[in-house]
Protein backbone atom coordinates (compact mmCIF):
# COMPACT_ATOMS: atom_id res chain seq x y z
CA UNK A 1 0.00 0.00 0.00
CA UNK A 2 2.68 2.21 1.01
CA UNK A 3 3.99 2.20 -2.77
CA UNK A 4 1.05 3.57 -4.04
CA UNK A 5 1.14 6.65 -2.22
CA UNK A 6 4.25 8.43 -3.65
CA UNK A 7 1.55 8.59 -6.65
CA UNK A 8 -0.78 10.82 -5.41
CA UNK A 9 2.40 13.48 -4.35
CA UNK A 10 1.45 15.25 -7.52
CA UNK A 11 -1.77 15.94 -6.47
CA UNK A 12 -1.60 17.53 -2.79
CA UNK A 13 -3.01 20.61 -3.57
CA UNK A 14 -6.22 19.36 -5.18
CA UNK A 15 -6.42 16.98 -1.49
CA UNK A 16 -5.52 19.69 0.58
CA UNK A 17 -8.51 21.50 -1.23
CA UNK A 18 -11.08 18.87 -0.92
CA UNK A 19 -10.20 17.90 2.34
CA UNK A 20 -10.89 21.37 3.71
CA UNK A 21 -13.96 21.72 1.54
CA UNK A 22 -15.41 18.78 2.88
CA UNK A 23 -14.39 19.21 6.31
CA UNK A 24 -16.45 22.60 5.92
CA UNK A 25 -19.40 20.73 4.55
CA UNK A 26 -19.01 18.55 7.95
CA UNK A 27 -19.16 21.02 10.11
CA UNK A 28 -21.92 22.84 8.25
CA UNK A 29 -23.99 19.23 9.07
CA UNK A 30 -22.81 19.76 12.89
CA UNK A 31 -24.18 23.09 13.23
CA UNK A 32 -27.28 22.25 11.92
CA UNK A 33 -28.85 20.29 15.15
CA UNK A 34 -27.66 23.17 17.37
CA UNK A 35 -29.66 25.69 15.48
CA UNK A 36 -33.15 23.18 15.65
CA UNK A 37 -32.62 23.13 19.15
CA UNK A 38 -32.63 26.94 19.47
CA UNK A 39 -35.39 27.08 17.45
CA UNK A 40 -37.46 24.83 19.97
CA UNK A 41 -35.57 26.41 22.69
CA UNK A 42 -35.66 30.16 21.98
CA UNK A 43 -38.28 30.44 19.28
CA UNK A 44 -40.91 27.77 19.70
CA UNK A 45 -41.12 27.89 23.30
CA UNK A 46 -40.92 31.36 23.76
CA UNK A 47 -43.59 32.35 20.71
CA UNK A 48 -40.72 34.25 19.12
CA UNK A 49 -41.31 34.76 15.37
CA UNK A 50 -39.04 36.88 15.02
CA UNK A 51 -36.34 34.29 16.06
CA UNK A 52 -37.75 31.24 13.99
CA UNK A 53 -37.35 33.32 11.19
CA UNK A 54 -33.79 34.40 11.73
CA UNK A 55 -32.80 30.77 12.85
CA UNK A 56 -34.25 29.75 9.57
CA UNK A 57 -32.23 31.83 7.24
CA UNK A 58 -29.05 31.56 9.31
CA UNK A 59 -30.00 27.37 8.35
CA UNK A 60 -30.50 28.19 5.27
CA UNK A 61 -27.39 29.75 4.66
CA UNK A 62 -25.53 27.25 6.73
CA UNK A 63 -27.18 24.41 4.16
CA UNK A 64 -26.08 26.28 1.12
CA UNK A 65 -22.50 26.71 2.36
CA UNK A 66 -22.53 23.14 3.67
CA UNK A 67 -24.05 21.97 -0.29
CA UNK A 68 -21.52 24.85 -2.38
CA UNK A 69 -18.63 23.26 -0.35
CA UNK A 70 -19.65 19.47 -0.40
CA UNK A 71 -20.15 19.78 -4.71
CA UNK A 72 -16.41 21.94 -4.82
CA UNK A 73 -14.73 19.29 -2.36
CA UNK A 74 -16.45 16.53 -4.72
CA UNK A 75 -15.23 18.38 -7.59
CA UNK A 76 -11.89 18.37 -6.24
CA UNK A 77 -11.67 14.52 -4.81
CA UNK A 78 -12.79 13.90 -8.35
CA UNK A 79 -9.97 15.50 -10.73
CA UNK A 80 -7.29 13.58 -8.03
CA UNK A 81 -8.98 10.21 -8.08
CA UNK A 82 -9.22 10.44 -12.20
CA UNK A 83 -5.70 11.81 -12.56
CA UNK A 84 -4.41 9.26 -9.79
CA UNK A 85 -5.81 6.41 -11.78
CA UNK A 86 -4.76 7.86 -15.10
CA UNK A 87 -1.16 8.14 -13.45
CA UNK A 88 -0.94 4.59 -12.20
CA UNK A 89 -2.42 3.29 -15.37
CA UNK A 90 0.58 4.87 -17.47
CA UNK A 91 3.30 3.62 -15.03
CA UNK A 92 1.59 -0.31 -15.20
CA UNK A 93 1.98 0.55 -18.89
CA UNK A 94 5.41 1.34 -19.10
CA UNK A 95 6.46 -1.47 -16.53
CA UNK A 96 4.48 -3.89 -18.96
CA UNK A 97 6.12 -2.32 -21.76
CA UNK A 98 9.64 -2.95 -20.07
CA UNK A 99 9.20 -6.19 -18.73
CA UNK A 100 11.44 -9.40 -19.56
CA UNK A 101 9.56 -12.08 -21.28
CA UNK A 102 10.05 -14.56 -18.10
CA UNK A 103 8.22 -11.69 -16.27
CA UNK A 104 5.35 -11.09 -18.51
CA UNK A 105 5.10 -14.69 -18.80
CA UNK A 106 5.35 -15.47 -15.20
CA UNK A 107 1.84 -13.03 -14.68
CA UNK A 108 0.22 -13.24 -17.68
CA UNK A 109 -1.75 -11.21 -19.73
CA UNK A 110 -5.05 -11.59 -17.91
CA UNK A 111 -3.40 -10.60 -14.56
CA UNK A 112 -1.80 -8.02 -15.91
CA UNK A 113 -5.29 -6.94 -17.62
CA UNK A 114 -6.84 -7.25 -14.43
CA UNK A 115 -4.45 -5.24 -12.76
CA UNK A 116 -4.48 -1.91 -14.94
CA UNK A 117 -8.43 -2.01 -14.67
CA UNK A 118 -10.06 -3.68 -11.95
CA UNK A 119 -7.21 -3.03 -9.56
CA UNK A 120 -6.06 0.50 -10.56
CA UNK A 121 -10.30 1.24 -9.59
CA UNK A 122 -10.20 -0.46 -6.45
CA UNK A 123 -6.58 0.90 -5.34
CA UNK A 124 -8.20 4.48 -6.02
CA UNK A 125 -10.40 4.08 -3.33
CA UNK A 126 -7.10 5.68 -1.09
CA UNK A 127 -7.24 9.11 -3.00
CA UNK A 128 -10.79 9.01 -2.39
CA UNK A 129 -10.95 8.54 0.86
CA UNK A 130 -7.75 11.19 1.74
CA UNK A 131 -9.76 13.62 -0.16
CA UNK A 132 -13.16 13.19 1.66
CA UNK A 133 -13.40 10.40 3.99
CA UNK A 134 -10.26 11.11 6.31
CA UNK A 135 -11.74 14.57 7.20
CA UNK A 136 -15.36 13.28 7.09
CA UNK A 137 -15.48 10.70 9.70
CA UNK A 138 -13.56 12.29 12.63
CA UNK A 139 -15.25 15.26 12.58
CA UNK A 140 -18.51 13.50 12.13
CA UNK A 141 -17.75 11.18 15.39
CA UNK A 142 -15.79 13.89 17.73
CA UNK A 143 -17.79 16.94 16.44
CA UNK A 144 -21.03 14.90 16.98
CA UNK A 145 -19.88 13.59 20.60
CA UNK A 146 -18.73 17.07 22.03
CA UNK A 147 -21.79 18.93 20.84
CA UNK A 148 -23.85 16.14 22.32
CA UNK A 149 -21.99 16.16 25.78
CA UNK A 150 -22.72 19.64 26.00
CA UNK A 151 -26.28 19.25 25.91
CA UNK A 152 -26.15 16.50 28.51
CA UNK A 153 -23.22 14.18 29.53
CA UNK A 154 -25.55 11.50 30.51
CA UNK A 155 -27.46 11.06 27.55
CA UNK A 156 -23.82 11.21 25.37
CA UNK A 157 -22.79 8.34 27.35
CA UNK A 158 -26.07 6.17 26.12
CA UNK A 159 -24.89 7.26 22.30
CA UNK A 160 -21.16 6.59 23.11
CA UNK A 161 -21.62 2.63 24.58
CA UNK A 162 -22.82 1.76 21.09
CA UNK A 163 -19.88 2.66 19.54
CA UNK A 164 -18.00 -0.69 20.81
CA UNK A 165 -20.52 -2.81 19.54
CA UNK A 166 -21.25 -1.72 16.14
CA UNK A 167 -16.76 -1.65 15.68
CA UNK A 168 -16.66 -5.58 17.35
CA UNK A 169 -19.78 -6.24 14.33
CA UNK A 170 -17.48 -4.54 11.72
CA UNK A 171 -14.29 -6.74 12.54
CA UNK A 172 -15.81 -9.72 13.08
CA UNK A 173 -17.25 -9.27 9.44
CA UNK A 174 -14.34 -7.79 8.01
CA UNK A 175 -12.33 -10.64 8.66
CA UNK A 176 -14.77 -12.71 7.11
CA UNK A 177 -14.64 -10.53 3.60
CA UNK A 178 -10.90 -10.45 2.83
CA UNK A 179 -10.82 -13.89 1.59
CA UNK A 180 -13.69 -13.20 -0.53
CA UNK A 181 -12.07 -10.28 -2.35
CA UNK A 182 -8.77 -12.29 -2.66
CA UNK A 183 -10.86 -15.15 -4.72
CA UNK A 184 -13.18 -12.79 -6.47
CA UNK A 185 -10.28 -10.67 -7.84
CA UNK A 186 -8.36 -14.35 -8.65
CA UNK A 187 -11.74 -15.62 -10.80
CA UNK A 188 -11.41 -12.23 -12.39
CA UNK A 189 -8.34 -13.05 -13.57
CA UNK A 190 -9.26 -16.76 -14.69
CA UNK A 191 -12.11 -15.31 -16.18
CA UNK A 192 -10.59 -12.77 -18.01
CA UNK A 193 -8.00 -15.69 -19.21
CA UNK A 194 -11.12 -17.88 -20.76
CA UNK A 195 -12.09 -14.94 -22.95
CA UNK A 196 -8.86 -13.54 -24.45
CA UNK A 197 -8.89 -17.62 -25.43
CA UNK A 198 -11.71 -17.44 -26.66
CA UNK A 199 -12.06 -14.32 -28.67
CA UNK A 200 -8.47 -15.73 -30.07
CA UNK A 201 -9.07 -18.61 -31.19
CA UNK A 202 -12.83 -18.34 -31.91
CA UNK A 203 -12.22 -19.92 -35.56
CA UNK A 204 -10.70 -23.04 -34.26
CA UNK A 205 -13.36 -23.16 -31.26
CA UNK A 206 -16.05 -23.05 -34.41
CA UNK A 207 -14.49 -25.25 -36.49
CA UNK A 208 -14.45 -27.46 -33.82
CA UNK A 209 -17.63 -27.43 -32.75
CA UNK A 210 -16.44 -26.67 -29.38
CA UNK A 211 -18.23 -23.70 -28.67
CA UNK A 212 -20.92 -25.31 -25.56
CA UNK A 213 -17.66 -26.81 -24.15
CA UNK A 214 -16.01 -23.05 -23.90
CA UNK A 215 -19.65 -21.38 -23.40
CA UNK A 216 -19.51 -24.24 -19.75
CA UNK A 217 -15.44 -23.22 -18.99
CA UNK A 218 -16.19 -19.43 -19.31
CA UNK A 219 -19.96 -19.79 -17.08
CA UNK A 220 -18.18 -21.40 -14.55
CA UNK A 221 -15.87 -18.95 -13.88
CA UNK A 222 -18.25 -16.18 -14.06
CA UNK A 223 -20.38 -18.45 -11.55
CA UNK A 224 -17.31 -18.66 -9.18
CA UNK A 225 -16.33 -15.41 -9.39
CA UNK A 226 -20.32 -13.80 -8.87
CA UNK A 227 -20.51 -16.05 -6.15
CA UNK A 228 -17.76 -14.75 -4.11
CA UNK A 229 -18.45 -11.14 -5.15
CA UNK A 230 -22.21 -11.09 -4.11
CA UNK A 231 -20.66 -12.93 -0.57
CA UNK A 232 -18.93 -10.03 -0.16
CA UNK A 233 -20.59 -7.41 -0.71
CA UNK A 234 -23.60 -9.45 1.47
CA UNK A 235 -21.72 -9.15 4.38
CA UNK A 236 -20.27 -5.50 3.83
CA UNK A 237 -24.57 -5.06 3.33
CA UNK A 238 -24.67 -6.21 6.51
CA UNK A 239 -23.04 -3.23 7.92
CA UNK A 240 -25.43 -0.01 7.41
CA UNK A 241 -29.01 -2.26 8.93
CA UNK A 242 -27.34 -3.76 12.40
CA UNK A 243 -25.29 -0.04 12.58
CA UNK A 244 -28.32 1.75 11.98
CA UNK A 245 -30.77 -0.36 14.41
CA UNK A 246 -28.02 -0.23 17.28
CA UNK A 247 -27.92 3.41 16.68
CA UNK A 248 -31.73 3.96 16.72
CA UNK A 249 -32.12 1.83 19.36
CA UNK A 250 -29.57 4.59 21.26
CA UNK A 251 -31.61 7.57 20.34
CA UNK A 252 -34.89 5.43 21.48
CA UNK A 253 -33.05 5.37 24.62
CA UNK A 254 -32.06 8.96 24.48
CA UNK A 255 -35.40 9.38 24.15
CA UNK A 256 -36.97 7.96 27.14
CA UNK A 257 -33.77 8.81 29.78
CA UNK A 258 -34.12 12.45 28.53
CA UNK A 259 -38.03 12.66 29.25
CA UNK A 260 -37.22 10.94 32.88
CA UNK A 261 -34.16 14.05 33.34
CA UNK A 262 -35.80 16.66 31.99
CA UNK A 263 -39.22 15.70 34.51
CA UNK A 264 -36.09 15.31 37.20
CA UNK A 265 -35.27 19.28 36.57
CA UNK A 266 -31.96 18.68 35.44
CA UNK A 267 -32.72 21.84 33.02
CA UNK A 268 -32.49 19.60 29.94
CA UNK A 269 -35.04 20.66 27.46
CA UNK A 270 -36.88 19.19 24.72
CA UNK A 271 -34.51 21.15 22.51
CA UNK A 272 -31.43 19.25 23.50
CA UNK A 273 -32.66 16.33 23.78
CA UNK A 274 -33.74 16.58 19.79
CA UNK A 275 -30.58 17.91 18.51
CA UNK A 276 -28.30 15.05 20.90
CA UNK A 277 -30.94 12.39 18.96
CA UNK A 278 -29.56 14.36 15.83
CA UNK A 279 -26.20 14.14 16.81
CA UNK A 280 -26.64 10.19 16.77
CA UNK A 281 -27.76 10.35 13.25
CA UNK A 282 -24.48 12.09 12.46
CA UNK A 283 -22.02 9.90 14.78
CA UNK A 284 -23.97 6.87 13.20
CA UNK A 285 -23.01 8.43 9.58
CA UNK A 286 -19.45 8.57 10.85
CA UNK A 287 -18.97 5.44 12.17
CA UNK A 288 -20.67 3.77 9.31
CA UNK A 289 -18.03 5.18 6.92
CA UNK A 290 -15.08 4.54 9.09
CA UNK A 291 -16.80 0.97 9.03
CA UNK A 292 -16.50 0.85 5.39
CA UNK A 293 -13.40 2.43 5.69
CA UNK A 294 -12.57 -0.82 7.82
CA UNK A 295 -13.54 -2.95 5.53
CA UNK A 296 -12.77 -1.64 2.27
CA UNK A 297 -8.96 -1.33 3.40
CA UNK A 298 -8.10 -5.16 3.00
CA UNK A 299 -9.17 -4.95 -0.48
CA UNK A 300 -7.44 -2.11 -1.49
CA UNK A 301 -4.36 -3.89 0.14
CA UNK A 302 -4.82 -6.73 -1.86
CA UNK A 303 -5.39 -5.14 -4.99
CA UNK A 304 -2.27 -2.46 -4.66
CA UNK A 305 -0.23 -5.76 -3.46
CA UNK A 306 -0.83 -7.11 -7.28
CA UNK A 307 -0.31 -3.79 -8.76
CA UNK A 308 3.34 -3.65 -6.63
CA UNK A 309 3.93 -7.14 -8.76
CA UNK A 310 3.94 -5.25 -11.66
CA UNK A 311 5.72 -2.18 -9.99
CA UNK A 312 8.43 -4.29 -8.74
CA UNK A 313 9.19 -6.15 -12.15
CA UNK A 314 13.16 -5.32 -13.19
CA UNK A 315 12.33 -4.92 -16.99
CA UNK A 316 14.92 -6.26 -19.27
CA UNK A 317 18.04 -4.60 -17.74
CA UNK A 318 19.70 -2.83 -20.70
CA UNK A 319 23.52 -4.14 -20.64
CA UNK A 320 25.00 -1.36 -21.57
CA UNK A 321 25.02 2.01 -21.49
CA UNK A 322 23.12 3.74 -24.81
CA UNK A 323 25.54 3.69 -27.96
CA UNK A 324 24.90 5.48 -31.19
CA UNK A 325 26.42 3.04 -33.45
CA UNK A 326 26.23 1.85 -37.03
CA UNK A 327 26.80 -1.80 -38.08
CA UNK A 328 27.57 -2.94 -41.08
CA UNK A 329 25.09 -6.69 -40.57
CA UNK A 330 27.76 -9.21 -39.47
CA UNK A 331 26.16 -12.01 -37.45
CA UNK A 332 27.75 -14.74 -35.47
CA UNK A 333 25.76 -17.35 -33.43
CA UNK A 334 28.62 -18.87 -31.42
CA UNK A 335 27.58 -22.31 -29.88
CA UNK A 336 24.66 -20.45 -28.63
CA UNK A 337 21.89 -21.93 -26.50
CA UNK A 338 18.67 -20.64 -24.91
CA UNK A 339 16.78 -22.52 -21.81
CA UNK A 340 13.25 -21.58 -20.91
CA UNK A 341 12.99 -20.83 -17.37
CA UNK A 342 11.42 -24.72 -15.53
CA UNK A 343 11.82 -26.46 -19.26
CA UNK A 344 13.34 -29.72 -19.23
CA UNK A 345 15.15 -29.18 -22.33
CA UNK A 346 16.65 -25.97 -23.82
CA UNK A 347 14.79 -24.60 -26.96
CA UNK A 348 17.86 -23.75 -28.72
CA UNK A 349 21.11 -26.44 -28.65
CA UNK A 350 24.70 -25.39 -29.55
CA UNK A 351 23.34 -22.57 -32.14
CA UNK A 352 26.22 -22.04 -34.31
CA UNK A 353 26.19 -19.94 -37.71
CA UNK A 354 27.82 -16.98 -39.68
CA UNK A 355 25.71 -14.63 -41.75
CA UNK A 356 27.87 -11.92 -43.75
CA UNK A 357 26.92 -8.83 -43.97
CA UNK A 358 25.33 -8.23 -47.01
CA UNK A 359 24.21 -11.94 -47.23
CA UNK A 360 20.41 -13.54 -47.83
CA UNK A 361 19.78 -16.22 -45.27
CA UNK A 362 16.58 -18.14 -44.58
CA UNK A 363 16.16 -20.29 -41.51
CA UNK A 364 13.93 -22.52 -42.21
CA UNK A 365 11.96 -25.45 -40.26
CA UNK A 366 8.63 -26.65 -38.72
CA UNK A 367 6.61 -25.19 -35.65
CA UNK A 368 8.52 -25.75 -32.23
CA UNK A 369 12.03 -26.08 -34.26
CA UNK A 370 13.09 -22.90 -32.14
CA UNK A 371 12.99 -20.34 -35.37
CA UNK A 372 11.18 -17.60 -33.05
CA UNK A 373 14.08 -18.01 -30.30
CA UNK A 374 16.18 -17.52 -32.45
CA UNK A 375 14.73 -14.12 -33.75
CA UNK A 376 14.24 -13.28 -30.23
CA UNK A 377 17.74 -13.94 -29.12
CA UNK A 378 18.98 -12.30 -32.14
CA UNK A 379 16.62 -9.06 -31.07
CA UNK A 380 17.92 -8.66 -27.77
CA UNK A 381 14.70 -9.89 -26.28
CA UNK A 382 16.22 -12.79 -24.40
CA UNK A 383 20.12 -13.40 -24.26
CA UNK A 384 21.86 -16.78 -24.38
CA UNK A 385 22.04 -19.18 -21.66
CA UNK A 386 25.32 -20.31 -23.00
CA UNK A 387 27.61 -19.57 -25.94
CA UNK A 388 27.11 -15.81 -27.25
CA UNK A 389 25.60 -13.96 -30.38
CA UNK A 390 27.72 -11.18 -32.27
CA UNK A 391 27.28 -8.50 -34.37
CA UNK A 392 30.01 -7.08 -36.22
CA UNK A 393 31.87 -8.97 -33.75
CA UNK A 394 30.79 -7.40 -30.50
CA UNK A 395 29.02 -9.79 -28.27
CA UNK A 396 25.23 -8.84 -28.07
CA UNK A 397 25.89 -8.60 -23.71
CA UNK A 398 28.23 -5.43 -24.52
CA UNK A 399 26.09 -3.74 -27.17
CA UNK A 400 22.43 -1.40 -25.53
CA UNK A 401 19.64 -2.65 -26.83
CA UNK A 402 19.23 0.53 -28.54
CA UNK A 403 22.01 0.00 -30.70
CA UNK A 404 20.44 -3.28 -31.62
CA UNK A 405 16.81 -2.11 -32.44
CA UNK A 406 18.26 0.21 -34.34
CA UNK A 407 20.32 -1.61 -36.57
CA UNK A 408 17.51 -3.88 -37.15
CA UNK A 409 14.37 -3.94 -38.94
CA UNK A 410 11.44 -6.69 -38.03
CA UNK A 411 8.04 -7.77 -40.11
CA UNK A 412 7.46 -10.14 -37.54
CA UNK A 413 5.79 -13.97 -37.28
CA UNK A 414 2.05 -11.56 -36.22
CA UNK A 415 1.56 -8.35 -38.43
CA UNK A 416 0.51 -6.39 -35.61
CA UNK A 417 -2.09 -3.71 -37.00
CA UNK A 418 -3.54 -0.57 -35.30
CA UNK A 419 -6.63 0.97 -35.41
CA UNK A 420 -5.62 4.13 -37.42
CA UNK A 421 -4.66 5.47 -41.33
CA UNK A 422 -2.69 3.53 -43.44
CA UNK A 423 -0.17 6.29 -43.12
CA UNK A 424 -0.16 6.24 -39.45
CA UNK A 425 0.98 2.45 -39.46
CA UNK A 426 3.20 2.67 -42.27
CA UNK A 427 4.95 5.48 -40.75
CA UNK A 428 5.76 3.66 -37.84
CA UNK A 429 8.68 2.04 -39.16
CA UNK A 430 10.07 6.14 -39.77
CA UNK A 431 8.35 9.11 -38.08
CA UNK A 432 9.81 11.40 -40.44
CA UNK A 433 8.76 9.60 -43.75
CA UNK A 434 7.28 11.58 -46.39
CA UNK A 435 3.86 10.07 -48.20
CA UNK A 436 5.76 9.73 -51.46
CA UNK A 437 8.54 7.24 -48.98
CA UNK A 438 5.50 5.52 -47.82
CA UNK A 439 4.07 5.03 -51.53
CA UNK A 440 7.48 3.33 -52.37
CA UNK A 441 7.75 1.17 -49.23
CA UNK A 442 3.97 0.04 -50.13
CA UNK A 443 4.65 -0.58 -53.74
CA UNK A 444 7.99 -2.84 -52.88
CA UNK A 445 5.66 -4.92 -50.57
CA UNK A 446 3.41 -5.38 -53.22
CA UNK A 447 0.63 -3.26 -51.06
CA UNK A 448 0.06 -0.55 -53.20
CA UNK A 449 -2.60 -2.03 -55.55
CA UNK A 450 -4.97 -2.65 -52.19
CA UNK A 451 -4.20 0.59 -50.72
CA UNK A 452 -5.12 2.23 -54.32
CA UNK A 453 -8.29 0.61 -54.60
CA UNK A 454 -9.40 2.72 -51.09
CA UNK A 455 -11.39 5.93 -52.63
CA UNK A 456 -9.16 7.39 -49.45
CA UNK A 457 -5.83 5.84 -49.82
CA UNK A 458 -3.61 6.30 -47.32
CA UNK A 459 -6.26 8.26 -45.08
CA UNK A 460 -8.32 4.96 -45.19
CA UNK A 461 -8.99 3.68 -41.38
CA UNK A 462 -8.20 0.92 -40.01
CA UNK A 463 -9.86 -1.45 -37.54
CA UNK A 464 -8.31 -2.56 -34.41
CA UNK A 465 -5.83 -5.51 -34.84
CA UNK A 466 -6.75 -4.84 -38.51
CA UNK A 467 -10.39 -6.37 -38.59
CA UNK A 468 -11.14 -4.62 -41.74
CA UNK A 469 -8.29 -6.54 -43.60
CA UNK A 470 -7.41 -9.90 -44.69
CA UNK A 471 -3.91 -11.72 -42.78
CA UNK A 472 -1.84 -11.35 -46.43
CA UNK A 473 -2.96 -7.49 -46.47
CA UNK A 474 -1.96 -7.13 -42.90
CA UNK A 475 1.50 -8.39 -43.81
CA UNK A 476 2.30 -6.61 -46.42
CA UNK A 477 1.80 -3.53 -44.33
CA UNK A 478 3.80 -4.55 -41.82
CA UNK A 479 6.79 -5.77 -44.16
CA UNK A 480 5.77 -2.20 -45.68
CA UNK A 481 6.26 -0.57 -42.39
CA UNK A 482 9.92 -2.64 -41.86
CA UNK A 483 10.97 -1.74 -45.30
CA UNK A 484 10.65 2.12 -44.17
CA UNK A 485 13.09 2.18 -41.99
CA UNK A 486 16.42 1.99 -42.66
CA UNK A 487 18.51 -0.30 -41.37
CA UNK A 488 21.84 -2.61 -41.91
CA UNK A 489 19.72 -5.66 -41.02
CA UNK A 490 16.16 -6.67 -41.65
CA UNK A 491 14.37 -9.82 -40.50
CA UNK A 492 11.10 -11.28 -41.90
CA UNK A 493 9.91 -13.64 -39.47
CA UNK A 494 7.75 -15.83 -41.25
CA UNK A 495 6.08 -12.89 -42.88
CA UNK A 496 5.04 -14.66 -45.97
CA UNK A 497 3.05 -17.08 -45.05
CA UNK A 498 -0.53 -15.49 -45.92
CA UNK A 499 0.75 -14.46 -49.43
CA UNK A 500 -0.29 -16.24 -52.42
CA UNK A 501 2.94 -18.20 -54.49
CA UNK A 502 2.85 -15.07 -57.18
CA UNK A 503 2.44 -12.10 -54.72
CA UNK A 504 5.45 -13.56 -52.67
CA UNK A 505 7.64 -13.95 -55.88
CA UNK A 506 6.89 -10.77 -56.63
CA UNK A 507 7.94 -9.35 -53.23
CA UNK A 508 11.12 -11.21 -53.28
CA UNK A 509 11.93 -9.56 -56.47
CA UNK A 510 11.21 -6.24 -55.24
CA UNK A 511 13.43 -6.63 -52.08
CA UNK A 512 16.20 -7.77 -54.05
CA UNK A 513 16.56 -4.51 -55.70
CA UNK A 514 15.22 -2.62 -52.86
CA UNK A 515 17.60 -3.48 -50.07
CA UNK A 516 20.29 -5.01 -51.89
CA UNK A 517 23.86 -5.49 -50.23
CA UNK A 518 21.61 -5.49 -46.18
CA UNK A 519 21.81 -8.58 -44.48
CA UNK A 520 18.33 -10.23 -45.11
CA UNK A 521 17.21 -12.89 -42.67
CA UNK A 522 13.80 -14.99 -44.01
CA UNK A 523 12.73 -17.48 -40.85
CA UNK A 524 9.72 -19.65 -42.82
CA UNK A 525 8.25 -22.92 -42.64
CA UNK A 526 7.81 -22.39 -46.73
CA UNK A 527 10.63 -23.66 -49.30
CA UNK A 528 9.74 -21.61 -51.50
CA UNK A 529 10.92 -18.70 -49.80
CA UNK A 530 13.58 -20.57 -48.73
CA UNK A 531 15.47 -21.81 -51.88
CA UNK A 532 16.24 -18.28 -53.67
CA UNK A 533 18.45 -17.47 -50.71
CA UNK A 534 22.48 -17.35 -50.31
CA UNK A 535 22.16 -19.75 -47.86
CA UNK A 536 19.94 -21.64 -45.88
CA UNK A 537 20.14 -22.69 -42.32
CA UNK A 538 18.19 -25.81 -41.60
CA UNK A 539 16.26 -25.97 -37.79
CA UNK A 540 15.03 -29.09 -35.94
CA UNK A 541 13.90 -29.89 -32.31
CA UNK A 542 16.26 -26.60 -31.56
CA UNK A 543 19.10 -27.91 -33.20
CA UNK A 544 21.05 -26.80 -36.53
CA UNK A 545 21.06 -29.66 -38.09
CA UNK A 546 22.63 -28.66 -41.52
CA UNK A 547 23.46 -25.37 -43.26
CA UNK A 548 24.20 -24.94 -47.60
CA UNK A 549 22.26 -23.81 -51.12
CA UNK A 550 18.84 -24.88 -51.59
CA UNK A 551 20.20 -27.72 -54.14
CA UNK A 552 23.11 -29.11 -51.56
CA UNK A 553 20.25 -29.40 -49.10
CA UNK A 554 18.25 -30.94 -51.13
CA UNK A 555 20.94 -33.40 -52.08
CA UNK A 556 21.39 -34.50 -48.74
CA UNK A 557 19.60 -32.97 -45.67
CA UNK A 558 16.97 -35.43 -44.86
CA UNK A 559 14.50 -32.83 -42.44
CA UNK A 560 15.21 -30.42 -45.72
CA UNK A 561 14.15 -32.82 -48.29
CA UNK A 562 10.89 -33.93 -45.62
CA UNK A 563 9.88 -30.14 -45.65
CA UNK A 564 10.31 -29.97 -49.52
CA UNK A 565 8.47 -33.22 -50.69
CA UNK A 566 5.36 -32.14 -48.07
CA UNK A 567 4.77 -28.70 -49.73
CA UNK A 568 5.66 -29.82 -53.60
CA UNK A 569 4.66 -33.15 -54.10
CA UNK A 570 8.30 -34.63 -54.23
CA UNK A 571 10.15 -33.08 -57.14
CA UNK A 572 12.58 -32.19 -57.51
CA UNK A 573 11.48 -29.06 -59.92
CA UNK A 574 12.70 -25.38 -59.01
CA UNK A 575 9.87 -23.56 -58.29
CA UNK A 576 9.69 -19.74 -58.58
Amino acid sequence: MKKMIPYLLPYWKGLLLATLCIAVSTVCDLLLPTIMSDILNNGIYQRDLDYIVKCCALMLAVCLLGLGTLLLGTWFSTRVVSGYCADLRGVIFRKVNAMSFEEFGKLGTAALVTRATHDVETVSWIASELSGTVITIPVLFFGGVILAMQKDMALSLIMLAFIPVILAVVLVIGRNIVPLWEKSDEYIDKQNDIMRERLRGIRVIRAFNSEDKEHERIAEATRIMALYIIKGNVAMGLITPLATFLLNLAAVLIVYFGGWRMELGTGLTGGDVFAIVQYVSLVASGVIMGAFSILMFPHAQVAAGRIGQVLEAKGMADPVARQELRLKGDIVFDNASFRYDGAAESALKNISLHIPAGQKTAIIGGTGSGKSTLVSMLLGFRMPTEGEVQLDGIPTTKLSRHTMRENMSCALQNATIYSGTIRENVRMGRLNATDGEIRDALTTAQAREFVDSFQDGLDHEIKQSGKNLSGGQKQRLSIARALLKDAPIYIFDDSFSALDFLTEANLRSALAKKIAGKTQIIITQRVTSAMHCDRIHVLDRGALVDSGTHEELLGRCGVYQEIYASQTGGGHHEET
